[in-house]
């Protein structure tokens, strides 16, 4: 393995966003070598800056939140009509996942380098507490999608990317468990980006992926390129 290669495995798995057999490959290559053991460290060390600063936000203020971070005027009129008709309880954090699980898996293979820039965020709910952990690779359009506290319910976790106009545009169902990958459609790849929201709604799968969200959201978080 190449020093980029190390580097880029120490930093995916203090992402937490490995799974399966490479997750299991860095788990087992941190147990035996401390120097790796150390790469993570410096990555957690690093990232960690991103979590600070952002203090848990009153269910009530989920919207007012995301109307500041999009600005004033008519671009905001067509959030608050979302606002309005699916008006609940929420809240609005923005920072990085990391959830390490440690299992016994299968023997490793091949790692694939990450991109130079990543899209990450951490979705939470109305408690603060993280529900959803995302990572996007603008350069395959691929999304990831990790759950870490879904509330059970007959409906499905829908997301939508919030970006500066203020309409939510569907990218689709998520698993309630484990992790999703999904690739994003173009037309809405660049919405994707430093500063924009994601949020999940509870939905029906029937229909999806849906025009416009039904329900308030049960968790957002703003997007940070790393």
């Amino acid at each position: 393995m190449t020093p980029e290669e190390r580097d880029t495995l120490a930093g995916e798995l203090a992402l937490g966003v490995l799974e399966g057999e490479e997750r299991a490959q860095a788990l087992r290559l941190m147990l035996t070598d401390d120097g790796f053991a150390a790469e993570v460290d410096a990555w957690r060390d690093r990232l960690e800056p991103l979590c600070l600063g952002f203090g848990d936000v009153a269910p009530s203020n989920l919207w007012p939140s995301i109307e500041r971070r999009l600005g004033t005027g008519g671009n905001v009129r067509a959030l608050r009509i979302w606002r309005w008709s699916a008006i609940g309880s929420g809240a609005l954090a923005a920072s990085l996942a990391a959830v390490l699980l440690f299992r016994p898996l299968p023997q490793p293979v091949e790692i694939v380098r990450m991109p130079d820039k990543m899209a990450v965020a951490q979705l939470a709910g109305g408690e603060g507490a993280t529900l959803l952990a995302a990572n996007y690779d603008p350069v395959a359009g691929e999304l990831r999608i990790r759950a870490v506290t879904m509330p059970t319910s007959e409906l499905a976790p829908e997301l939508w990317v919030i970006p500066e106009d203020g309409v939510p545009r569907s990218l689709g169902l998520v698993s309630a468990e484990g992790m999703s990958k999904m690739t994003v459609a173009e037309g809405h790849r660049k919405m994707i980006h430093d500063g924009a929201t994601l949020a999940i709604t509870m939905e029906l799968r029937d229909g999806a992926p849906h025009a416009a969200p039904s329900s308030a959201p049960i968790a957002a978080g703003k997007i940070s390129t790393i």
